[in-house]
Protein backbone atom coordinates (compact mmCIF):
# COMPACT_ATOMS: atom_id res chain seq x y z
CA UNK A 1 0.00 0.00 0.00
CA UNK A 2 1.10 3.37 -1.14
CA UNK A 3 1.40 6.26 2.06
CA UNK A 4 -1.85 8.13 3.07
CA UNK A 5 -3.29 9.82 5.86
CA UNK A 6 -5.89 11.72 7.57
CA UNK A 7 -5.67 16.12 6.10
CA UNK A 8 -6.28 17.24 9.61
CA UNK A 9 -4.96 16.07 12.98
CA UNK A 10 -6.39 13.48 14.88
CA UNK A 11 -8.74 14.39 17.25
CA UNK A 12 -7.23 14.63 21.09
CA UNK A 13 -8.67 14.86 24.65
CA UNK A 14 -6.79 16.96 27.27
CA UNK A 15 -6.59 14.59 29.85
CA UNK A 16 -4.92 15.18 33.62
CA UNK A 17 -2.31 17.81 31.94
CA UNK A 18 -1.76 15.51 28.77
CA UNK A 19 -3.45 15.07 25.18
CA UNK A 20 -4.73 11.91 24.29
CA UNK A 21 -4.84 10.60 20.99
CA UNK A 22 -8.29 10.27 20.61
CA UNK A 23 -10.34 8.52 23.41
CA UNK A 24 -9.59 5.96 26.10
CA UNK A 25 -12.39 3.68 27.39
CA UNK A 26 -10.29 3.16 30.60
CA UNK A 27 -11.13 6.19 31.38
CA UNK A 28 -14.56 5.45 32.82
CA UNK A 29 -14.62 3.26 35.99
CA UNK A 30 -17.86 1.45 35.05
CA UNK A 31 -16.87 -1.72 34.09
CA UNK A 32 -19.22 -1.63 31.44
CA UNK A 33 -17.36 1.01 29.33
CA UNK A 34 -13.92 0.40 30.33
CA UNK A 35 -14.14 -3.46 29.09
CA UNK A 36 -16.60 -3.16 26.66
CA UNK A 37 -16.78 0.59 24.98
CA UNK A 38 -13.92 0.66 22.25
CA UNK A 39 -16.90 -0.05 19.75
CA UNK A 40 -18.60 3.06 20.95
CA UNK A 41 -15.48 5.21 21.67
CA UNK A 42 -14.15 4.49 18.25
CA UNK A 43 -17.25 4.94 16.42
CA UNK A 44 -17.52 8.58 19.01
CA UNK A 45 -14.24 9.63 17.43
CA UNK A 46 -14.50 9.17 13.30
CA UNK A 47 -17.96 11.34 14.02
CA UNK A 48 -16.66 13.88 16.05
CA UNK A 49 -13.81 14.26 13.50
CA UNK A 50 -15.77 14.40 10.62
CA UNK A 51 -18.09 16.91 12.69
CA UNK A 52 -15.02 18.85 13.72
CA UNK A 53 -13.55 18.80 9.81
CA UNK A 54 -16.18 18.72 7.36
CA UNK A 55 -19.26 21.36 6.82
CA UNK A 56 -21.07 18.76 5.59
CA UNK A 57 -21.11 16.43 8.28
CA UNK A 58 -22.08 18.42 11.21
CA UNK A 59 -24.17 16.46 13.80
CA UNK A 60 -26.83 18.19 16.32
CA UNK A 61 -25.26 15.89 19.25
CA UNK A 62 -21.91 18.12 18.48
CA UNK A 63 -22.78 21.30 17.91
CA UNK A 64 -22.19 22.56 21.45
CA UNK A 65 -18.76 20.68 21.84
CA UNK A 66 -16.86 21.84 18.30
CA UNK A 67 -13.52 23.30 19.42
CA UNK A 68 -12.11 24.07 15.83
CA UNK A 69 -8.39 22.92 16.42
CA UNK A 70 -9.86 19.24 17.52
CA UNK A 71 -8.79 19.37 21.33
CA UNK A 72 -11.49 18.81 23.49
CA UNK A 73 -12.04 18.99 27.47
CA UNK A 74 -12.09 15.37 29.17
CA UNK A 75 -15.39 16.45 30.69
CA UNK A 76 -16.67 17.73 27.26
CA UNK A 77 -15.16 14.37 25.67
CA UNK A 78 -17.16 12.03 28.19
CA UNK A 79 -20.39 13.80 27.82
CA UNK A 80 -19.98 13.56 24.09
CA UNK A 81 -19.56 9.81 24.24
CA UNK A 82 -22.25 8.81 26.61
CA UNK A 83 -24.68 10.90 24.45
CA UNK A 84 -23.56 8.54 21.87
CA UNK A 85 -23.82 5.97 23.43
CA UNK A 86 -27.26 6.62 24.76
CA UNK A 87 -28.30 7.63 21.64
CA UNK A 88 -26.15 5.01 19.02
CA UNK A 89 -24.21 2.98 20.37
CA UNK A 90 -25.29 1.08 23.44
CA UNK A 91 -22.98 -1.43 24.92
CA UNK A 92 -24.15 -4.62 25.13
CA UNK A 93 -22.90 -6.05 28.80
CA UNK A 94 -20.08 -8.62 27.50
CA UNK A 95 -19.82 -7.85 24.10
CA UNK A 96 -19.67 -4.62 23.65
CA UNK A 97 -21.47 -3.23 20.41
CA UNK A 98 -20.75 -5.90 17.15
CA UNK A 99 -19.51 -4.61 13.92
CA UNK A 100 -22.32 -5.55 11.76
CA UNK A 101 -24.59 -3.20 14.54
CA UNK A 102 -22.09 -0.36 14.60
CA UNK A 103 -22.38 -0.02 10.83
CA UNK A 104 -26.01 0.51 11.45
CA UNK A 105 -25.98 3.02 13.64
CA UNK A 106 -23.34 5.06 11.87
CA UNK A 107 -25.54 4.75 8.83
CA UNK A 108 -28.48 6.34 11.34
CA UNK A 109 -26.27 9.15 12.63
CA UNK A 110 -25.57 10.04 8.81
CA UNK A 111 -29.57 9.53 8.00
CA UNK A 112 -30.85 11.77 11.33
CA UNK A 113 -28.23 14.44 10.44
CA UNK A 114 -28.76 14.59 6.68
CA UNK A 115 -25.38 14.08 6.37
CA UNK A 116 -24.64 12.71 2.92
CA UNK A 117 -22.67 9.91 3.73
CA UNK A 118 -23.70 5.97 3.88
CA UNK A 119 -21.73 3.40 6.56
CA UNK A 120 -21.99 -0.16 6.23
CA UNK A 121 -19.57 -2.89 8.06
CA UNK A 122 -17.57 -5.59 5.91
CA UNK A 123 -16.27 -5.30 2.78
CA UNK A 124 -14.28 -8.41 0.79
CA UNK A 125 -11.11 -9.14 2.81
CA UNK A 126 -9.20 -8.44 -0.70
CA UNK A 127 -10.96 -4.68 -0.88
CA UNK A 128 -9.72 -3.41 2.67
CA UNK A 129 -6.58 -2.19 1.68
CA UNK A 130 -7.85 -0.11 -1.25
CA UNK A 131 -11.00 1.02 0.94
CA UNK A 132 -8.92 2.33 3.65
CA UNK A 133 -6.96 4.17 0.98
CA UNK A 134 -9.97 5.44 -0.45
CA UNK A 135 -11.95 6.60 3.14
CA UNK A 136 -8.33 8.20 4.17
CA UNK A 137 -7.90 10.11 0.64
CA UNK A 138 -11.56 11.45 1.67
CA UNK A 139 -10.31 12.67 4.89
CA UNK A 140 -12.10 10.04 6.84
CA UNK A 141 -10.99 8.08 9.46
CA UNK A 142 -11.64 4.09 9.27
CA UNK A 143 -12.96 2.02 12.27
CA UNK A 144 -11.18 -1.24 12.25
CA UNK A 145 -12.27 -4.78 14.00
CA UNK A 146 -9.72 -6.93 15.50
CA UNK A 147 -12.17 -9.65 16.07
CA UNK A 148 -12.14 -12.05 18.51
CA UNK A 149 -10.68 -15.46 17.55
CA UNK A 150 -13.35 -17.56 15.67
CA UNK A 151 -14.87 -20.22 15.86
CA UNK A 152 -13.73 -20.46 19.31
CA UNK A 153 -13.46 -17.15 21.21
CA UNK A 154 -11.82 -18.38 24.17
CA UNK A 155 -8.57 -19.08 22.30
CA UNK A 156 -5.89 -16.89 23.12
CA UNK A 157 -4.56 -15.83 19.90
CA UNK A 158 -3.93 -11.84 19.65
CA UNK A 159 -2.74 -8.89 17.17
CA UNK A 160 0.64 -6.93 18.55
CA UNK A 161 0.81 -3.55 18.46
CA UNK A 162 3.59 -1.32 17.69
CA UNK A 163 5.16 1.77 18.60
CA UNK A 164 7.99 3.31 16.05
CA UNK A 165 11.12 4.09 17.18
CA UNK A 166 14.07 5.41 15.20
CA UNK A 167 15.40 1.60 15.05
CA UNK A 168 12.22 0.74 13.39
CA UNK A 169 8.82 -0.53 15.09
CA UNK A 170 8.83 -2.02 18.71
CA UNK A 171 6.44 -4.42 19.97
CA UNK A 172 4.44 -3.00 22.93
CA UNK A 173 1.13 -4.70 23.25
CA UNK A 174 -1.46 -7.26 21.50
CA UNK A 175 -4.72 -7.53 21.61
CA UNK A 176 -8.21 -9.72 19.92
CA UNK A 177 -12.11 -8.81 19.86
CA UNK A 178 -11.06 -4.77 19.79
CA UNK A 179 -11.83 -1.29 17.41
CA UNK A 180 -9.67 1.17 16.61
CA UNK A 181 -9.69 3.80 14.30
CA UNK A 182 -7.02 3.88 11.70
CA UNK A 183 -5.89 7.33 10.97
CA UNK A 184 -2.70 6.38 8.12
CA UNK A 185 -1.17 3.70 6.51
CA UNK A 186 3.42 3.96 6.03
CA UNK A 187 4.20 1.18 3.39
CA UNK A 188 2.53 -1.92 5.12
CA UNK A 189 1.78 -0.33 8.67
CA UNK A 190 -1.43 1.09 9.84
CA UNK A 191 -0.99 4.16 12.13
CA UNK A 192 -4.39 3.96 14.45
CA UNK A 193 -5.55 4.95 17.73
CA UNK A 194 -6.35 3.00 20.48
CA UNK A 195 -6.85 3.08 24.13
CA UNK A 196 -5.95 6.76 23.88
CA UNK A 197 -2.60 6.62 22.27
CA UNK A 198 -0.90 6.06 18.83
CA UNK A 199 0.03 2.77 17.91
CA UNK A 200 0.97 0.63 14.49
CA UNK A 201 -0.65 -2.14 13.33
CA UNK A 202 1.33 -4.65 10.45
CA UNK A 203 -1.56 -5.12 7.88
CA UNK A 204 0.06 -8.32 7.21
CA UNK A 205 -0.46 -9.80 10.32
CA UNK A 206 -3.71 -7.87 10.61
CA UNK A 207 -4.79 -10.43 7.09
CA UNK A 208 -2.73 -13.31 8.97
CA UNK A 209 -4.82 -13.02 12.31
CA UNK A 210 -7.96 -12.55 10.53
CA UNK A 211 -7.27 -15.55 8.03
CA UNK A 212 -6.08 -18.05 10.83
CA UNK A 213 -7.35 -17.02 13.74
CA UNK A 214 -11.00 -15.21 13.53
CA UNK A 215 -13.05 -14.33 9.96
CA UNK A 216 -13.58 -11.47 8.22
CA UNK A 217 -17.28 -11.30 9.33
CA UNK A 218 -15.89 -10.00 12.98
CA UNK A 219 -12.47 -8.90 11.57
CA UNK A 220 -13.15 -6.40 9.16
CA UNK A 221 -13.84 -2.12 8.46
CA UNK A 222 -16.44 -0.01 8.56
CA UNK A 223 -17.09 1.38 5.25
CA UNK A 224 -18.31 4.92 4.48
CA UNK A 225 -18.83 6.75 1.40
CA UNK A 226 -20.50 9.59 -0.26
CA UNK A 227 -24.42 8.61 -0.45
CA UNK A 228 -25.45 8.36 -3.82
Amino acid sequence: MKAGKLNEPYIAIMKDGKLSYGGNQEWWKGRSMSGYGCGTIAATDILLYLDLHKDYCKGKEFQEEEKGNGILDAEVYEKCVETMCKKYFPIIPGLGIPGWLLGIEVNRYFIKNRIPLKAAFGVRSRNIPNRIKAMLAHDIPVILAIGPNFPIPLRKHKLAFYNKTEEGYEKIAETAAHFVVVTGFESEWLRISSWGREYYINFYEYQNYVKKHSCSLVSNICYIKKRK
